[in-house]
């Protein structure tokens, strides 16, 4: 079965006091695996809502997501946090790391309720990530001691502790510096190169240039970019 993300059709309404607020509007997305997907636009324009929707963490009004050929719209939040769990690993702009656990330790922190994954393996996995993004001597570093660039890689490690296929991206360079986020769209580019399928959200210009195909996003409408 190919694996691919698929949303139809997708619509999501919020109920505001006596109205009612569209924050997307009949969105069409296809996310292929191999490739770097970005979505533009500016704040309110519902991308966030976006990225929420495609990361089963919050249900569409209408329209239909398909996760590897499978529809899940209407499935139990049960079952939706298994899906998450095996196939989805999200990175934001703030790291929300555990201010009490070590690098290593914040990395290991989801294979906890991995089933597949040993206990045994746990600190082998982390260290490797740790590891593959520089940060080896950091491991038993607490994020105060570490600066906003190695806090987002540490969150990148975990959002790949579980091996996912997609990684999804909610303004992942909004609080470092040029250099961080330049770094940081290289470690999220070079996963497209292992097979898995990233999706940014941004209003950052410069992530285009790592970008396989660009959407932007108003007024809760997608439309593709050049």
């Amino acid at each position: 079965m190919e694996k691919k993300l698929v949303l139809t059709n997708g619509t999501k309404k919020y109920k505001l006091k006596n109205e009612t607020i569209t924050a997307m509007d009949n969105v069409n997305l296809e996310i292929d695996m191999g490739k770097l997907y970005v979505i533009m636009g500016h704040s309110g324009s519902g991308k966030s809502t976006l990225i929420q929707m495609l990361g089963l963490l919050d249900s569409l009004t209408s329209g239909k997501l398909y996760i590897n050929g499978d529809e899940i719209s209407n499935i139990s939040e049960d079952k939706k946090a298994e899906l998450r769990k095996k196939e989805i690993g999200f990175v934001f702009q703030s790291f929300y790391l555990n201010p009490k656990l070590t690098a290593l330790e914040n990395v290991m922190l989801p294979m906890y309720i991995n089933e597949k994954i040993k206990s045994s393996d746990r600190r082998e996995i982390a260290e490797k990530l740790l590891e593959k993004l520089g940060l080896e001597n950091r491991k038993t570093h607490y994020p105060k001691e570490l600066s906003g660039g190695e806090q987002q890689r540490i969150a990148i490690a975990r959002a790949l502790a579980n091996n996912p296929n997609y990684i999804l991206a909610d303004e992942p360079t909004g609080n470092l510096d040029s250099e961080n986020e330049k770094n940081v769209y290289r470690i999220l580019k070079e996963l497209t190169k292992e097979g898995k399928a990233v999706v940014i959200v941004s209003h950052n210009e410069n992530i285009k240039q790592y970008a396989d195909e660009i959407f932007y996003m108003e007024a809760g409408k997608l439309r593709k970019g050049l």
